[in-house]
Order: C-alpha cells, then sequence, then structure tokens
C-alpha cells in the first residue's frame, strides 16, 4: 500500500519553509552614526596630509588645490552613487589626483599612491562614528537566536576595509557573518545584486530573509524588491515608510518584530 500525504493544505509546511533564517541591517544611521562635526575633521586630515606628501614629493600644490580637487571627487562620487553604482577607493584617489594635474598621478610612484589612499582611508579613525542606542545589544539579541547576520552597506569615502576596522573597535563586527560593502561590490543598495549577494554569503533565499535599515528607497524598498521581508528603524520624528513590514522606534525591539514574521 502506498500512503499518500495530503498537502493540499500545506500550512505546516509553508510555515516551517518560509521561517526567518537570516537578518541583515543596515550599517549608517541604523547601527552607527557620525558625531556632529566629524565630517569636517576627518576631511581637513585628509586634505593636509595628502597636500603634505605631495609637497614633499617635490609636487608643488597649494593646500586649496588640493582641497578644491577633493571637493571635486565628491561631485564624481555623488553623480556615480546616484546611478547606484560604486568604484574602489583608488578610483577616489586618482581622480583627486588628476582634478589637481592631469599628469600628477603619472608621476608619482606606486608607493606614493598607495600611501595617500591609505590616509584617506583611514582617517576615520581618528574621528570614528558612534553606536546607535541599543545596537549592540539587538545584534546580540538577534545572534542568540542562531540567525545567520550579514550587513549591507553603502560606503562613502571610507572604504568598506576600514570600516570593518571601525565596527571591530566598536565591538559589533563579531556579531556579523557576512559583511557586503558598495566600494567592493561596486553597486551599491538600492540595486538588488547587494541583497542577493549578501544573502548567498549567508546561505539564505530572500522569503527567510529580514533586512533592518532605516532609509525608505536604498533599505525597504531595496530590499523588498529583493523578496525580503523588511523592518524599518524609525527613530525620533523619522518619516515611516508605508512599504516596510514592520517599524520599530527603538533597536531593541527589532527581535520582537522578526519574531512576528
Amino acid at each position: 500500500m502506498v500512503i499518500g500525504l495530503n498537502i493540499g493544505s500545506s500550512s505546516a509546511f509553508d510555515g516551517h519553509m518560509r521561517r526567518i533564517s537570516a537578518v541583515t541591517f543596515d550599517l549608517w544611521d541604523t547601527l552607527i552614526q557620525e558625531v556632529p562635526g566629524n565630517t569636517e575633521k576627518v576631511s581637513s586630515i585628509r586634505v593636509d596630509r595628502i597636500w603634505r606628501v605631495l609637497n614633499e614629493r617635490g609636487m608643488i600644490h597649494s593646500r586649496r588645490e588640493v582641497e578644491k580637487a577633493y571637493n571635486k571627487t565628491f561631485d564624481f562620487l555623488q553623480l556615480t552613487w546616484s546611478k547606484s553604482r560604486d568604484v574602489p577607493v583608488k578610483d577616489h584617489i586618482l581622480f583627486m589626483l588628476t582634478s589637481i594635474d592631469s599628469k600628477l598621478s603619472g608621476r608619482l610612484a606606486k608607493d606614493d599612491i598607495a600611501l595617500i589612499e591609505k590616509i584617506y582611508s583611514e582617517g576615520i579613525l581618528e574621528h570614528p562614528p558612534r553606536l546607535l542606542p541599543g545596537a549592540k545589544d539587538s545584534l546580540r539579541a538577534v545572534k542568540s537566536r542562531d540567525f545567520r547576520i550579514g550587513l549591507i552597506s553603502n560606503t562613502g569615502r571610507t572604504p568598506g576595509s576600514m570600516l570593518r576596522v571601525v565596527m571591530g573597535k566598536l565591538g559589533i563586527l563579531e556579531y556579523f557573518d557576512a559583511t557586503t560593502f558598495s566600494d567592493e561590490i561596486l553597486v551599491r543598495k538600492p540595486n538588488g545584486l547587494a541583497f542577493s549577494l549578501t544573502l548567498e554569503k549567508l546561505r539564505a533565499i530572500p522569503k527567510t530573509a529580514v533586512h533592518v535599515g532605516d532609509d525608505s528607497e536604498k533599505d525597504i524598498l531595496g530590499a523588498k524588491r529583493a523578496g525580503m521581508r523588511t523592518v524599518q528603524y524609525v527613530p525620533g520624528d523619522a518619516r515611516a515608510s508605508k512599504d516596510a513590514d514592520a517599524h520599530v522606534r527603538s533597536l531593541d525591539k527589532v527581535l520582537d518584530k522578526i519574531d512576528e514574521f
């Protein structure tokens, strides 16, 4: 006798298959936040030290020229980012040097360009961001439930390699099974590739994954289009997205919302 299994009403199976297995987090303004005034301080460090390196190598340019090129680089980056694309930090440096003098990068030794890239990348370490309230406790709570945890972050001028150092110093890197930064994959949220690549690292599929973030377009719409559930972090008087599956005003409520899925 062949014993058939009636799965016409497959709620138990569907519930099992749809169980949440992975949680991804945004970084900036979800877990960490820039300290007011730090952006200007880090920019000043970069400009000052790059200017000194150039002058020490006999490439005589005014600090104002270097600062102008630094600002022009940001315009180039914003244009690139507006298309949900990204570039490695070395391209920031080459664009900046070319903006000072079209032949400058060709006159500098590879070691000098590497030194300038190091100065540019490490500026954040002297004026680091701060953890948002409840961030570490939220990560610890999610990890305690054996969810696989990923990070999906758009980067600015600081590369993902250095943001991992910052996260380590803040005591949160250890909670992540995978970290994805836009300067390394060359696409930015809300591009679905940022989400799918991270889920691949986590060995998870979209319908069993939740993304936690603050930005209505980059985090919520991006993750939803990728097929994930979403929890929007909406602190203070920030506006909640109608597209999010759930909202939290405090990060310590994230796990509660995940449990509701």
